[in-house]
């Protein structure tokens, strides 16, 4: 049996998960979730990290590696992180695996959290069976991930699929990431939270299922933004699957209903009407799964093998 240990760090609270990868058919074993420890920034995090890997290790018998997903800008083959967006600490150039591969003897690798959603998705929840998906999290941020031909994209840096910081509206609101117009300046929750004159997005949800014209307006907008992003990946990179993930996505067919009217839209080089648009299935334990999958050597995301000349 090959286990995997993943482990999902938020800025409230750390999740991890067990996952089984006998074959290609993943199988979630165990999961478990704590107060993340920011007491002390950076180092209080990546101290708890090591004492939850020993602490899974010691209690399941025959893990044999560890995955961690972070939000934010990273640096997943040096295992190292550059910018963390809420999480306290100073995190320009923290290495965070090889603390962690020496507490627990096992090999150790990092990953952007919306990454490790779309991989999760992919392989154990609403994407199973999908050729090609973009995952997207909707949260305090828009992240995004791309599984392209099976195998989860990371492209240059494990940048692919930022799919929040496209260009919608150009010289549009400046964003966080430096950019004006990204797509997250319209869609993450506290941008539809404004929008629809509520303090935050919980509320909006109520307010638009209640009837309220202006929450409802501000879900329809929101949903119109991220349809032209989704048609844009669709154009570009043929996907056959949607799957949103993350708070926002507790709107369900309030986002999903205008995302689909404007693939119909906007896109005409493909039949649109095969392209699923959905929420995911796996909750909280999403970040986790994923995180544990991106460390298995049964890896979705392995290169092709070269042609032969």
């Amino acid at each position: 049996m090959s286990l995997h240990l993943g482990l999902d760090v938020g800025g409230t609270n750390l999740k991890w998960a067990v996952v089984e990868r006998e074959s290609l058919e993943p199988r979630l074993v165990k999961t478990g979730l704590l107060p993340t420890d920011t007491r002390g920034g950076e180092e209080s995090v990546v101290r708890q990290l090591i004492e939850v890997a020993r602490a899974v290790f010691g209690d399941i018998d025959g893990v044999e590696s560890v995955g961690v997903g972070m939000p934010g800008v990273l640096d997943p083959a040096a295992g190292v992180t550059r910018f963390i967006p809420n999480i306290p600490g100073n995190w320009d150039g923290v290495q965070v695996t090889d603390a962690i591969a020496r507490g627990v003897e096992a090999p150790c690798h990092l990953i952007n959290d919306a990454r490790a959603f779309a991989l999760a998705e992919h392989g154990l929840g609403a994407g199973r069976g999908a050729t090609s998906m973009l995952g997207i999290t909707l949260g305090t941020g828009v992240g995004g991930g791309l599984i392209l031909d099976g195998r989860l994209h990371l492209g240059y840096q494990g940048t692919a699929g930022e799919f929040g910081h496209q260009t919608i509206v150009p010289d549009g609101p400046p964003c966080g990431c430096g950019n004006r117009g990204c797509l997250e300046t319209f869609a993450r929750a506290g941008a539809i939270a404004a929008a629809s004159g509520q303090p935050d997005v919980e509320g909006a949800v109520a307010a638009a299922r209640a009837g309220d014209p202006r929450a409802q307006q501000a879900f329809r907008d929101a949903g119109r933004y991220l349809g032209i992003g989704v048609s844009n990946v669709v154009v570009l990179v043929g996907v056959d699957r949607v799957v949103l993930g993350g708070g926002v996505a507790a709107a369900g067919e309030l986002l999903l209903g205008p995302i689909r009217e404007e693939l119909q839209r906007r896109v005409h080089v493909t039949d649109v009407t095969r392209i699923e648009v959905v929420c995911g299935e796996l909750g909280i334990w999403a970040g986790a799964i994923g995180a544990a999958l991106h460390s298995s050597p049964v890896r979705l995301h392995a290169p092709h093998p070269d042609p032969l000349p």
